[in-house]
This record gives C-alpha cells, sequence and structure tokens, in this order.
C-alpha cells in the first residue's frame, strides 16, 4: 500500500519527540468514536509551539471580515490574496473532517515523513498538516499528495491586521487588472486538471 506524505526535517529531537507524541494522540481522537477532546490536545501544546497559531482579538476577526468583503472576488480567491495564519482550533477541525486515516511518522534517510492514506479525492489537503509539523518548529521539504511527489515552496502571502485591498505586500503585476483577472490555474504549479 502506497501512502501519501508530508516530508520534514526536524528542528531538534525533543520537539520531533513532542510532535510524534502529539501525532498519536491526534490518530486516537480521530479514529475514535467519540467526540474529539480537543481541550486535552491544545492542553498538550507549550506557549511556544501555540504561539505558531493566530489567536485573534475581536476586532482582528472584523477587520479580516472587512478586509475579505472588499476584496474584489476574483483577487479573493486567487493564490495571491493573503491570508491569516491558521488558528488552533481550525487546523485540529481540519483532521476531524479529513477523508484520511493517520498513519504514522517515520525516519527516511536525513529526515522524516508523516503518512497519511486518503481515502478518495478530494480529502482535505495537505494545508493542516504542513501547519502541525511546523508549529512544532520543523522545516518542510516536500509533500506527496497523492499527485506525486513536490519540493515544498510555501507560496502563502500572510495577512496581517492593518493590510488592505491592494495589498502592500502584492507586486503591482501580481494585482488584478480591471479588464485581466488573476487566473489560478495559471499561477498553480500542477496541471489544470489536477485538483488536489
Amino acid at each position: 500500500m502506497s501512502y501519501c506524505y508530508v516530508e520534514f526535517r526536524a528542528k531538534n529531537d525533543s520537539s520531533l519527540k513532542r510532535l510524534m507524541d502529539f501525532f498519536e494522540l491526534l490518530k486516537i481522537e480521530k479514529e475514535s468514536e467519540e467526540e474529539p477532546k480537543e481541550n486535552e490536545l491544545v492542553g498538550y501544546l507549550t506557549d511556544d509551539e501555540k504561539s505558531y497559531f493566530w489567536n485573534p482579538s475581536k476586532e482582528e476577526e472584523n477587520e479580516w471580515a472587512e478586509v475579505w468583503s472588499a476584496t474584489p472576488v476574483d483577487f479573493r480567491l486567487s493564490p495571491q490574496m493573503p491570508t491569516p495564519p491558521w488558528d488552533l482550533l481550525s487546523m485540529l477541525d481540519a483532521f476531524w473532517n479529513g477523508d484520511y486515516d493517520l498513519i504514522s511518522i517515520e525516519s527516511e534517510e536525513e529526515s522524516y515523513v508523516l503518512k497519511f492514506y486518503p481515502h478518495g479525492y478530494p480529502y482535505g489537503g495537505t494545508a493542516s498538516f504542513v501547519a502541525l509539523i511546523e508549529s512544532f518548529g520543523h522545516s518542510i521539504v516536500g509533500i506527496e499528495d497523492g499527485t506525486g511527489y513536490v519540493k515544498y515552496i510555501d507560496h502563502k502571502i500572510l495577512w496581517m491586521p492593518g493590510m488592505k485591498y491592494p495589498f502592500s505586500n502584492v507586486s503591482e503585476a501580481e494585482q488584478p487588472k480591471k479588464n485581466n483577472p488573476v487566473d489560478p490555474l495559471k499561477v498553480t504549479s500542477k496541471p489544470w486538471w489536477k485538483f488536489w
């Protein structure tokens, strides 16, 4: 059986052990027939690990909602649209709703792989896996998402409070023209027919 995986380099042995232990807890909760114990999972994380995730104030939530609404739809749905970082509960929710089995974290030559087995496509994507691994301080190397292995390049543009459309960290060439909207199919590295 061939698995999908996210390949990463470990920050250090203690962070790797913490990620592996957390992954096992996550796996147990995902496989359980009962409601996931999110409080126990959140309680496992250190303040440093939690600081990776977005914990917005009400004002920041409202500001993001206003920016989202004020941004033209053709740009809003494009890869150039800045987005906030993951919040912790959204990441956990992505795991609960992902159509896959969590398998293991294993050593592979000079790196490690977090293996999972999708039940079908689309299954929810790999962004939550990336967030999980990065929150423990590890570096993503590549991803095999079921369409072939690719080296990981972080294309995310993070939204921060104060950013408004047109976004200051998006180059003029990347911003949509009135009669030339951004075509998301032209900015992806995969063929148009590979949706995941």
